[in-house]
């Protein structure tokens, strides 16, 4: 009986050769199916099957028939078809409760053949295959070593020194990296572990010492500036209260002067600030990077790390932080309502603020600004002389002044009054001058309301 079962066991075909025959197979076909798709160079097309590809096939030759899973306690058959403990004891017992009378011969899921085993545990352990499905759960476990982006399914195995980063054997023999100075693994780990603690202490101290004292000069600037401006349209609203509705308009338009200094104020601050807050955004993601990694102790994965973190710091540190002084106006500290006190309600539409182009724009030179009003007054006058002298014309007041000279001819001392009469003319040349003043004097305001309202009106001054 010994003897048959050992012939049984020699005729037998191993489980394992079953498997690696399969996988050599099918790894073959992979080979030549790639192999006809890519016309690259000789390292290339000769590269092997991916580990996934591997593993996704191994394991469709480690998959229990029954259950669909990987073999747990395989048992052969003398079919050499191979299952699961607890599949054949679940398979025994169903077929001792489908017999009446006797037990009917059991037989192999996969090919039907009758087997005269009397229990599962008399059927032959497959230790060969139970220790090839412990081996890929072991393999399956186990990290995966990352792999080359420009060369497919190559390890990267090897630290570039001269570039600092992880390449595969292909890129130090005949990539970009050729003559450069490489490095272990784990020297390289120990290297770049140490230069770690020193790189994120300065990027910490830099941190908090520079960009966050930025960030609170700037807000502390922004909240001094605010409050100032609405101390002063405090005391614009406690002036104008006291005028009730007939100062309504100008308060609102004085009011509407400091709303626009503020936004001014906020327009030169958010932006910066906006800036800054972007900054911190990008270091506090390198100091998560850093906390996430710094504990790592796969080489691999740490020097993959450590590349990523050394470029975030290198673009970190060569952004430049936003200024945290800004130019503003000298209204801010020196206004004051006390120099309206004198201000009657009639000339209520001459208040206004102080004027300050200097705020957050660049001024013009004052010669090229004198210059620039001579020209404007000068056209002014030319394109609206016309119409004024329109409406009073010199020439007459000349023929009336012959009219009064007639008059004062035909009157020369012919009588005994002629003091009386010189009195009277007197009086004429006297009303005929103040008549010409004042025709000088309404051309002149005519002349200087129209420029006024024209520089009012587009703001020139």
């Amino acid at each position: 009986m010994e003897g048959k079962q050992c012939r049984s066991l020699n005729n037998t075909r191993s489980p394992f050769s079953t498997a690696f025959s399969s996988f050599t197979v099918k790894t073959w076909a992979i080979n030549k199916n790639r192999l006809s798709q890519r016309n690259s160079d000789v390292a290339e097309s000769t590269c092997l099957p991916r580990t996934e590809d591997v593993m996704e096939l191994l394991e469709e030759d480690l998959t229990c028939p029954i259950c669909c899973s990987l073999f747990d306690d395989p048992r052969v058959l003398p079919c050499s078809h191979n299952f699961c403990k607890k599949c054949l004891e679940g398979l025994l017992e169903g077929n001792v409760r489908n017999s009446l009378w006797r037990p009917s011969p059991f037989k192999c899921p996969t090919c039907r053949k009758e087997t005269s085993a009397t229990g599962v545990n008399s059927l032959q352990v497959n230790y060969s295959l139970k220790g090839i499905v412990e081996k890929y759960n072991k393999i399956k476990v186990s990290p995966k070593m990352p792999v080359c982006k420009g060369h497919l399914g190559q390890p990267l195995n090897i630290f570039c020194v001269t570039d600092m980063q992880l390449i595969c054997g292909i890129c130090a023999t005949c990539g970009d990296h050729n003559k450069h100075v490489f490095s272990s693994i784990e020297d390289a780990y120990a290297q770049e572990r140490d230069a770690f603690e020193s790189l994120f202490q300065s990027f910490e101290t830099w941190r908090r010492g520079d960009a966050l004292s930025h960030l609170d000069t700037l807000e502390t600037n922004k909240r001094k500036s605010l409050q100032l401006l609405t101390k002063d349209s405090d005391k614009v609203k406690e002036f104008f209260e006291k005028l009730q509705h007939t100062l309504d308009q100008k308060k609102n338009e004085i009011l509407s002067d400091f709303e626009t200094m503020k936004l001014a104020v906020m327009q030169a601050y958010d932006p910066e600030i906006n800036k800054l807050n972007t900054i911190l955004q990008e270091q506090r993601m390198a100091f998560n990077i850093a906390e996430a990694f710094k504990d790592v102790s796969e080489p691999i994965i740490f020097l993959q790390q450590m590349q990523e973190f050394r470029e975030k710091i290198k673009v970190i540190k060569e952004t430049p932080l936003p200024p945290s002084n800004l130019p503003t106006s000298p209204l801010m500290k020196n206004f004051d309502t006390s120099q309206w006190e004198g201000i009657k309600l009639v000339d209520v539409d001459k208040l206004s603020l102080p004027q300050d182009t200097g705020m957050f724009i660049s001024k013009i030179p004052w010669r090229s600004y004198q210059f620039f009003m001579v020209v404007v007054l000068l056209g002014l006058l030319i394109f609206f002389g016309p119409t004024i002298f329109l409406e009073w014309s010199p020439f007459d007041e000349l023929a009336a002044w012959k009219d009064y000279l007639s008059s004062v001819s035909s009157y020369l001392p012919k009588s005994a009054d002629f003091v009386e009469q010189s009195v009277f003319f007197w009086e004429q040349i006297t009303d005929g001058f103040f008549i010409f003043s004042e025709k000088v004097k309404n051309f002149s305001l005519v002349a200087l309301n129209t420029v006024a309202e024209f520089v009012c009106k587009y703001k020139l001054l």
